[in-house]
């Protein structure tokens, strides 16, 4: 079973940019991971593929509507990267919105992330910030690092205020929530927000180039532009999965089984 890492915050924050640039990092020895969006009210697939045609049977929307979901059915709706084969993509669809598909259940997101870390080495569900979409605490419960990130100012902090209430739960697991402050610019009062919530685990700043990736369509060109400090959270990140699966490695594991021609196209060359 493949790592799931959840990476959710306040709008605006550089959640989906962050995913991105750890799906490189998490690849860059030919290890495979699919990042996954269910954010109907911005599709994603255009935004990360720009230049690249999407099939109309793509989309992540027909997946959760499904009445059953298995590996199958996931692999079948993953676009691959042509450039970077080892990074795959769920997300909707150009044009669609969130009336397109009946509303999404709970209990089929959960099914959805099962069956996704079964066909890879990590899982990165990038997350919208209206909780009322049922996929972000799913999302939150499925994840075994979940990541926070959070513009440092004022409608961060009271981004967090809201919707704390509603992940008190012990299944969300919140007080082990790694918490990044995205987007962070010099003039932000770090101590001052860090102390209100409890500290940052890291800053992930803004920078001229990773914007620019962003709104160009590159955004998985991003990682060569982070800086020290993007980095240095980026590699907690990393730091921690490393000892997830330290740990892992003590406990029996059981083969899986996936999609063939989806592994194949995943295959090290």
């Amino acid at each position: 079973m493949g790592k799931v890492i959840t990476v959710w915050g306040s709008p605006g924050s550089g959640k989906s940019m962050f995913s991105c640039i750890l799906s490189k990092a998490l690849t860059r020895d030919k290890r495979k991971a699919i990042i996954i969006n269910g954010e109907a009210g911005t599709p994603m697939l255009p935004i990360w593929l720009p230049e690249q045609i999407i099939e109309t049977g793509a989309s992540i929307g027909q997946v959760l509507s499904s009445v059953e979901i298995d590996t199958s059915l996931v692999a079948s709706h993953v676009t691959i990267l042509k450039t970077y084969p080892f990074i795959g993509l769920m997300g909707y669809s150009a044009g669609e919105n969130p009336l397109s598909y009946p509303e999404t259940d709970y209990s089929m997101v959960l099914q959805l992330v099962s069956a996704a870390s079964k066909l890879v080495d990590f899982v990165i569900l990038d997350c919208g910030s209206n909780m009322t979409n049922v996929f972000i605490p799913a999302a939150i419960e499925s994840g075994d690092l979940v990541i926070r990130i959070l513009t440092p100012d004022l409608k961060g902090i009271n981004y967090l205020k809201a919707h704390q209430p509603l992940l008190v739960d012990e299944r969300f697991h919140y007080d082990r929530h790694l918490t990044f402050a995205g987007m962070a610019r010099p003039f932000h009062a770090f101590d001052e927000m860090g102390y209100i919530i409890g500290g940052f685990d890291g800053l992930l700043p803004y920078s001229k180039e990773i914007d620019r990736c962003a709104t160009d369509g590159g955004m998985f060109q991003a990682l060569k532009y982070c800086n020290n400090k993007y980095t240095n959270s980026l590699n907690k990140v990393l730091d921690t999965l490393e000892q997830m699966e330290s740990c892992a490695d003590t406990e029996p594991v059981l083969p899986e089984t996936g999609n063939a021609e989806y592994e194949e196209e995943f295959s090290d060359e």
